[in-house]
């Protein structure tokens, strides 16, 4: 069962990568040259100086070329390879197919302008491991992790288009609220008050010349006539405070720019790794083999070891983030300067060390690339949250608006429509019946019969008129 479980999620994480990196950022000439070449030229510059034992200005030259033609190739691979990848994902096999040559174009033709210009060996053995490793390897996190990014963002602009719908259809239902409301308050103002008064007149008049049978009726009658006109008045004060019609415009908040986390806010210890992984192993490869990756790795762990606290404290304090930031920069320089220093001592004798200092600036430059896309992901997954908030709430709102609309057209329906004027109405004519010459004529167990009638039907009328109350929504 635990391998079933463990092969679920193993093919769910290649679903997921595939969907976020065969899309349209599968292959982009914007994140090559900013996030990809700049490692990628300078590990080359090393690898000439090392083989050829030549300056800087000759490496530079040479890795150039393989630089500039990996470049060419990768722009006509996105134009007729992956040219509709911005309307449908492709298939893995092909962007990984473009991963892999464009570092094989990288690193072979490297080696053909370093054999053709300056006669030099052209070292295929080494030159091709690293850069197809590095090439494919950074492409492939590129595109993974811009392609998430780029994800959210469209699924946040759905959501904000969904959002502006959504406020349309609150707006018109708040408008319709408004106006059923004071449709409501009119019903009350013009007929349900007048008759109601009407009523307890009717009742105070007949209280002054009936017998003492008929009295404790009727003085039940004024008393629930007094309690209906408080309850009409209560209701319409509620219908006249939320006679408001809403104003203003769905407001979707522009995305966020890219340019704009070029000041990180956070580190990612698994990122981080994974990028300090990667340049260590295809820095280091060509350099001293397997025990200079080995070393690569020893690395990356100490630097993410010192890295995690301060990852923890800024998520914990981002008020603090400004100091906080750049004394992980700055801890990240130091552990690596001074593994550097310690290498032979914990047994790493390597035949091409680097220097301290030059290998704590690229573990640097390896946190910032990580923390800039981590910042990338986390700003556009608040974004996302948001609008996905806000979407949520605002469908709440149309239903609020939707229960109290059927509550309201049952109130017009009963108090214009309904039976709560004939309720009203019917005890109102049992009074003008009790007022003529005939009442003389009716038995006194007539006379309680009919106010016992009148009574439960002005009971029924105040029970209809508190249920038009909407508190309760």
């Amino acid at each position: 069962m635990a391998a079933g479980q463990g092969s679920c999620e193993v093919k769910s994480a290649i679903q997921r990568f595939r969907y976020a990196a065969t899309g349209r950022w599968a292959v982009s000439i914007r994140t090559y040259l900013v996030l990809i070449f700049p490692f990628g030229f300078l590990t080359s510059i090393e690898r000439e100086q090392l083989l050829n034992g030549v300056g800087i200005s000759q490496a530079a030259t040479t890795a150039f070329a393989g630089e500039l033609a990996a470049s060419l190739y990768l722009f006509l691979a996105q134009l007729f390879i992956l040219g509709d990848r911005k309307t449908k994902l492709q298939p893995l096999s092909r962007c990984i197919f473009v991963w892999v040559s464009t570092g094989l174009v990288r690193g072979g033709f490297t080696a053909v302008y370093a054999q053709w210009a300056f006669g030099y060996q052209s070292d295929l053995p080494i030159r091709l491991p690293a850069a197809i490793l590095f090439t494919a390897g950074a492409m492939a996190v590129s595109a993974f992790y811009f392609g998430t990014i780029e994800r959210k963002r469209l699924e946040t602009q759905a959501l904000h288009s969904l959002g502006g719908v959504l406020h349309q259809e609150h707006s018109g239902l708040n408008d319709l609220e408004v106006e059923k409301r004071r449709q409501v308050l009119s019903v009350f103002e013009a007929q349900l008050l007048p008759q109601v008064s009407a009523l307890r007149s009717g009742i105070q008049k007949l209280l002054a010349g009936q017998d003492q049978n008929s009295e404790q009726g009727l003085h039940q009658l004024l008393t629930q006539s007094q309690e209906i006109s408080k309850a009409i008045n209560k209701q319409k004060l509620e219908y006249e405070r939320g006679s408001r019609s809403a104003s203003g415009e769905y407001n979707s908040e522009l995305q966020i720019p890219y340019w704009s986390q070029l000041v990180p806010k956070i580190i990612s210890i698994r990122l981080t790794f994974f990028v300090l992984l990667l340049g260590a192993s295809t820095a280091q490869f060509p350099r001293n083999g397997i025990k200079g990756v080995a070393a690569g790795v020893i690395g990356a762990i100490f630097i993410t070891s010192i890295l995690l606290p301060l990852s923890i404290l800024i998520k914990k304090y981002p008020s603090h983030r400004n100091f906080l930031m750049p004394l992980g920069f700055a801890a990240a320089f130091s552990v690596q300067y001074i593994f550097n220093l310690l290498q032979p001592t914990l047994g790493f004798v390597l035949n091409n060390p680097y220097t301290p200092w030059y290998s704590g600036l690229k573990s640097v430059y390896g946190v910032y690339i990580s923390s800039v896309i981590a910042s990338l992901l986390v700003n556009t997954g608040r974004e996302f949250e948001g609008a996905n908030i806000k979407g949520s709430n605002l469908r709440d709102a149309i239903h609020l608006l939707s229960l109290r609309n059927e509550v309201i057209d049952q109130s017009l329906f009963d108090t214009r429509f309904g039976t709560l004027q004939g309720k009203i109405a019917g005890v109102t004519m049992a009074l003008h019946l009790m007022d003529t010459q005939s009442l003389g004529q009716i038995s006194a167990a007539r006379k309680k019969e009919l106010l016992e009638s009148a009574n439960e039907l002005l009971g029924e009328s105040m029970r209809t008129i508190e249920s038009l109350t909407l508190k309760a929504l």
